[in-house]
């Protein structure tokens, strides 16, 4: 974990204060560089090789190529064996190995990479910026394009001041907005502000020095290990747990009990890894903590264990919410948070279990979109579509119309329902905006999840919330040789109706079933009993309502009856609305 910041002239002054702005990605260090054409800046987080020199940016042996990186490379030891005949390496850093991994291929790097990773090479000789970003988009990197001008960063808040310095204000992209309001995150390439852009996951973007023109958008598919074997498939999931244990620093386990995250801690205890585990006890739900208790004193886990209710999450609130620099309406943002604040205390490297779930089918949901698999999306708008839009909100209505989605078989209108915060509060336009983005992601059913809302959500929550806290979050699940594997064992991800029977089945060679073959609901929170119990969120809501009609980002004339209509039946759109006030107000500060 690590910051990475970069602009195409020379400015120390303005690259040393957008890297401020988000110093907790990389306490340890902070590198800059400039010449006539860029200046590079690092926050480093030190994980491998805690010398000095491999502090960034890094340069090569000839001072051609420089790198800032953020990220880990999990494969950096047997790539560095096979350059090793040809370069000569003055670290043991895995940064280096991918600086002289672009000497040798060039743009077609990205596909020897085994890691997650976001970072900027400059090719001095060629004039050149590239921009690499991983096959499922796990560290994240934004880039500015603006009459010339090409800036990037780990954050959003980097480039909005930027924007600010050089222009003097940052315009409201509101085609982002209409995305966020029916999905509660803005999806890839898209973001809040004009000119601003996410690269997307398994990409790179060249940026010419000299034309000041971005050449081109590659994606690009690491090259993996193919298997259609069940037995190598479960040994491939096994050794990737493994490797990712790579540190100099000691490493820990968010544990949940859920399958994913029993998964990773069965195979480090099988290996006589001894590692930390880290759970959270959630107050209004008692059933997953039986659980993983359960599963923890079956594998003799060194466990530590955090209560979290309303007085944590008043406590840390403002923690999360004055830092927050893009939107998102998932509340498991404060779990999530809370949980790495406190691991911080004992570890800098976490694995998590993210990922399982959207490429294991691991939601209820998942049963109903492999039934859609073999029909066509429904990009447009239909007459059932209007309709929802048409009839005015009722008891049960958003139940009614997911059920009639699935009947018809429209399975976008059937997982916009489903997933929406803001369901038939959004507009007919805006549901039509969606729908497009879905038609230019060329995506299937079971796709959904994997390229809309995993990128966008779950691992924008998980980079955020360990980093804020300083530690790095790896998620093992979502190597790429699991995820470009995991397809063609589909039918066994829900055999016999059982989600993520796969992972289950692996599970079972390591703990007893009835310790495999039960729920969990994780860290999602009742938004609408803390709206209630909370000293912040209903004051706020009613701040952002302000804030946000003032602006012409919404227009809601809600009154005091209102809000408490919208809280009982929509608290998670309540809460997408808080988040939005606080990004656009600390983005404008």
């Amino acid at each position: 974990m690590c910051g990475i910041i970069g602009i195409n002239e020379k400015n120390e002054s303005l690259i040393t204060e957008s890297a401020e702005l988000f110093c907790y990605r990389g306490p340890d260090a902070f590198g800059i560089f400039s010449d006539k054409q860029i200046t590079l800046g690092h926050n480093r987080l030190s994980i491998i090789d805690l010398n000095t020199r491999s502090n960034q940016p890094m340069w090569d042996e000839a001072k051609e190529i420089a790198i800032i990186f953020n990220g880990e490379i999990y494969n950096f030891k047997e790539l560095r064996e096979k350059l090793s005949d040809k370069y000569h390496f003055h670290t043991t850093s895995d940064t280096e190995v991918v600086l002289y991994l672009y000497r040798e291929y060039g743009e077609e790097m990205g596909r020897y990479l085994h890691g997650m990773y976001a970072f900027a090479i400059y090719d001095k000789n060629k004039k050149q910026i590239y921009l690499f970003r991983d096959h499922v988009g796990i560290k994240p990197l934004y880039y500015l394009y603006r009459d010339g001008l090409f800036a990037f960063s780990s954050e959003l808040k980097g480039l909005t001041h930027i924007m600010k310095e050089k222009y003097g204000e940052v315009s409201i992209n509101h085609e982002g907005i209409n995305l966020y309001k029916v999905l509660g995150y803005i999806p890839s390439p898209h973001t809040l502000y004009k000119n601003i852009w996410k690269l997307e996951r398994s990409s790179f973007l060249v940026f010419d020095i000299a034309t000041k023109h971005i050449q081109k958008i590659t994606a690009l598919k690491p090259i993996v290990k193919e298997t259609n074997d069940f037995k190598d498939f479960s040994n491939i999931i096994e050794q990737t747990i493994l490797n990712h244990l790579v540190s100099d620093v000691p490493v820990g386990v968010f544990f949940s009990g859920g399958t994913d995250s029993s998964l990773i801690a069965a195979v480090l205890h099988k290996h006589g890894v001894d590692l930390e585990t880290f759970s959270i006890r959630m107050t209004r739900k008692k059933e997953d903590e039986r659980y993983f208790q359960a599963i923890a004193k079956h594998l003799s886990l060194k466990s530590r264990v955090f209560d979290f209710g309303i007085k944590e999450f008043d406590e840390i609130y403002h923690e999360v919410m004055d830092r927050i620099d893009e939107p998102l309406s998932d509340s498991s943002l404060f779990p999530t948070y809370y949980l790495s604040k406190q691991s911080a205390r004992f570890i800098k490297v976490i694995l998590s279990g993210e990922g399982g779930d959207e490429y294991f089918y691991g939601y209820p949901r998942s049963k109903i979109l492999f039934g859609f698999n073999s029909k066509k999306c429904d990009f447009h708008i239909t007459i059932l579509d209007r309709l929802y839009f048409t009839i005015p909100s009722f008891f049960g209505k958003n139940r009614l119309f997911e059920k009639l989605f699935q009947f018809v078989g429209q399975p976008i209108s059937y997982y916009l329902v489903h997933m929406s915060p803001a369901r038939d509060l959004a507009t007919l336009a805006e549901w039509r905006r969606t729908k497009e983005e879905f038609r230019g992601k060329k995506v299937t059913p079971m796709e959904f999840d994997q390229k809309f809302y995993l990128e966008n959500d779950p691992l924008r929550k998980t980079d955020l919330m360990t980093s804020y806290s300083s530690i790095e979050g790896r998620v093992p699940l979502l190597d790429a040789n699991i995820v470009l594997n995991a397809p063609y064992f589909a039918n066994k991800h829900l055999e016999g109706g059982v989600l993520k029977a796969s992972l289950k089945k692996i599970l079972t060679s390591y703990l007893p079933a009835n310790l495999v073959y039960r729920g969990k609901s994780g860290f999602g929170m009742d938004m609408r009993a803390y709206f209630y119990e909370s000293q912040h969120l209903k004051l706020d809501l009613n701040r952002a309502i302000k804030f946000l009609s003032e602006r012409g980002v919404i227009d809601m004339k809600w009154k005091d009856n209102d809000i408490k209509r919208g809280i009982d039946k929509y608290p998670n759109f309540c809460f997408s609305l808080i988040s939005l006030f606080y990004v656009m107000r600390n983005n404008e500060k």
